[in-house]
């Protein structure tokens, strides 16, 4: 599994989202390739094999607000079985 994440270094989201992201990996026990990358967007992206786990997981296309632990680990859980 290759997880993205896409960032804006205008962006404080980004350190909150990376950490959620490798913590919920390593909770999970999932072996997943972490790749950051800056990007020109408002707010983080995280991407999982090509996968928007943000816009495509609970979320309304379009609605973005502050990114929960919970969120990603639910979001990664549905994604990588």
């Amino acid at each position: 599994m290759e997880i993205n994440i896409l960032y804006s270094k205008n962006n404080a989201e980004h350190q909150r989202a990376a950490t959620f992201v490798r913590k919920a990996v390593q909770n999970l026990g999932i072996r997943a390739k972490i790749v950051e990358r800056e990007s020109a967007m408002a707010s983080p992206q995280v991407l999982v094999n090509g996968f928007d786990l943000i816009s495509g997981g609970d979320r309304e296309a379009g609605k973005r607000s502050r990114i929960s632990y919970d969120f990603i680990e639910k979001a990664l859980e549905r994604t990588a079985w």
